[in-house]
């Protein structure tokens, strides 16, 4: 495919940095995408093809994307970056100065709910690097990738991809037995037409709750993660993630805060509850780093 490179200017603030701070925070694991000399790279399927994307900001904020994909950007930047994306506003003090401090971020996500689902599947109970680790001896199974910037990127393993490997193959890349199976068995369905369409409008947040804890080996976080990961909805809290917990416990200066009140506390936080929770993220972890010019 022949090369592009077209640049894109927001009528809002955008920051590359914060919005793809979770691409950073894999440290050079995730499957495909990587955060390498302040830009953002990422692999994925257009069709049968594997296409990649390369996305910098310059420093009078124009966000310059090149790469070898022809479907139409502002698609992929509407899905992954969350471009279109506006952030609410808040009344809770604490993620109402977060908001101001970081005015630029944008929902980071993988574009696509089944990506999310089987993402959110591999990462129950582990750290960010691992489940970026797991993800991508998974993605290595079922596909060459690609080189780019010195290293191996493979896209996303789609349900097609994932039909054809036993369980014992899906429990070689470190996942449990458990895990392994309900991978399968979601890969199966998505196969036979019983997964959420992809594209679909998912404007009702409890419904699509309900048809993905019918899943598998889905419970509250893995669902809650899967459509915040997933597809960028606006309104979601990954109730249980104990990475929130902390980024919580230091925003709001409550060492002792359980979980119980870190749900209590998300109430105040909608409709915006995703927005504010990778604020508090983004304010633990920190944004990925600049180029140093």
């Amino acid at each position: 495919m022949s090369s592009h490179e077209k640049r894109h200017v927001s009528a809002r603030p955008f920051d590359l940095t914060l919005t793809a701070a979770p691409v950073a925070w894999g440290r050079g694991r995730w499957p495909n995408v990587d955060w390498i000399d302040g830009q953002m790279v990422w692999v994925g399927w257009e069709g049968k093809a594997i296409v990649h994307r390369i996305a910098r900001q310059e420093p009078d904020g124009t966000l310059v994307v090149r790469g070898d994909a022809t479907d139409d950007d502002i698609v992929w930047l509407d899905g992954v970056l969350g471009w279109s994306a506006e952030m609410p506003s808040f009344t809770d003090p604490v993620i109402t100065d977060l908001s101001a401090k970081m005015p630029g971020l944008r929902p980071f996500a993988n574009g696509s709910l089944f990506d999310g689902i089987i993402g959110s599947i591999v990462g129950q109970s582990i750290s960010v690097a691992a489940a970026a680790t797991t993800e991508r001896r998974l993605a290595q199974l079922t596909t060459d990738g690609v080189e780019l910037f010195g290293r191996r990127f493979f896209p996303s393993p789609r349900a097609e991809d994932l039909v054809q490997l036993s369980i014992a193959e899906i429990r070689s890349t470190g996942v449990t037995g458990r895990r392994a199976e309900a991978i399968s068995a979601i890969a199966h369905r998505a196969m036979a037409g019983e997964f959420p369409a992809e594209g679909a409008p998912y404007s009702d947040d409890a419904d699509l709750r309900r048809l993905l804890r019918a899943l598998p080996l889905v419970g509250p976080w893995t669902a809650e993660s899967a459509m915040l990961w997933g597809i960028g909805m606006p309104d979601i809290h990954p109730t249980g993630d104990v990475a929130l917990l902390r980024a919580a416990k230091l925003a709001y200066e409550r060492p002792e805060m359980t979980m119980k009140e870190l749900d209590q506390l998300a109430i105040g936080w909608a409709p915006g509850r995703s927005w504010a929770a990778r604020l508090l993220w983004t304010a633990l972890l920190g944004p990925a780093p600049a180029l140093e010019l």
